[in-house]
């Protein structure tokens, strides 16, 4: 009897340490007004759009994934002359977020339309989410996207501005193409360490915090797997996804980068993120129970306890055959 007990809290053990590293694909939405505490839920079929406006609540039709939330708020930095990256010293500050069926907006330069995106235009800006658990960030779905471009005065062709976002003579810049499908630039951040103020950080430097990567020539992508980011699965608690800056510093050995990147001329609105909710987070950043990342030491310690018993159990069981 001591035996069987001691077969079934061992299997008991392994399954607990196992599933210490458990980790679950979620997606939150962001097409309503609230956004504070929202699930993630499984999209329901046909549909968009799964995290609802109520705190902690899924659309009908959908269910929570976990219990790891998510609530975003808006952030903008002065950009230098021409937009030709960031203004020297400047820091980053509070703006309220603009809840459109295409996604999160922001209005720190203005609330007419393309201004109401989120853009690098005289202000970069940038959508701070911050969830209750640490999360790989994989994909990032855009509900609106544009850019500027340079409009010939005699024969409207069409040309995109040079660096400094600088239209050439007999042009003119417009805000925005109207076929919704053009390519944005944007830059993703991830918390590492120290205070997770962003209000009053240096953008140039962004200490305790780290440039995963910059993504260009991004559009409108409302299918869940969206607009890949975070190739090598890196985590964090607090996520900045923000219009591309050329200011922004790479950190070595991080940063990734795609497409053609420009200053000045992206407009987007954040429609929803997609990842991986991490039961444990490793020392090296990344999610647990992949490939060959290394247990955290407590699920370590308890699946090699379980392993142990039994083993030890085995070598009793045959000693009393031997017998």
């Amino acid at each position: 009897m001591k035996t069987v007990n001691l077969r079934w809290l061992s299997c008991l053990s392994l399954f607990a340490g196992l599933m210490i590293s458990t980790n679950a694909h979620a997606v939150w939405t962001f097409g309503q007004s609230g956004v504070s505490t929202l699930a993630n839920c499984t999209v329901p079929s046909g549909g968009t759009h799964a995290s609802s406006g109520t705190p902690s609540t899924c659309v009908s039709g959908s269910s929570k994934v976990d219990t790891t939330t998510v609530s975003l708020s808006g952030y903008y930095v002065t950009n230098a002359t021409n937009n030709a990256g960031l203004s020297s010293g400047t820091t980053w500050s509070t703006a309220p977020l603009m809840s459109y069926s295409g996604g999160q907006g922001i209005n720190s330069d203005g609330t007419s339309d393309p201004n109401h995106a989120v853009d690098n235009n005289g202000k970069t800006e940038g959508v701070l989410l911050s969830f209750s658990s640490s999360v790989a960030l994989t994909s990032i779905g855009t509900g609106y996207t544009a850019s500027a471009y340079c409009k010939n005065n005699t024969t409207s062709a069409i040309t995109f501005p040079s660096t400094g976002d600088v239209c050439p003579t007999g042009t003119t810049k417009q805000t925005k193409q109207t076929d919704n499908t053009t390519g944005i630039d944007i830059s993703v951040f991830r918390w590492v360490d120290g205070s997770t103020t962003l209000t009053g950080k240096g953008a140039s430097t962004m200490s305790g915090w780290q440039l995963v990567g910059n993504y260009g020539d991004i559009g409108v992508d409302t299918s869940n797997p969206y607009n890949l980011v975070n190739s090598t699965g890196l985590t964090s608690s607090y996520w900045l996804i923000s219009a591309y800056n050329s200011g922004f510093a790479p950190t070595t050995g991080i940063t990734e980068t795609r497409g053609g990147l420009t200053n000045g001329d992206d407009y987007f609105k954040l429609f929803a993120a997609a990842g991986t909710t991490c039961a444990t987070t490793l020392t090296n950043g990344k999610c647990g129970g992949s490939g060959s990342s290394v247990p955290e030491p407590a699920s370590l310690a308890l699946t090699s306890v379980a392993l142990l018993s039994v083993a030890g159990l085995r070598r009793r069981s045959k000693s009393k055959q031997a017998a």
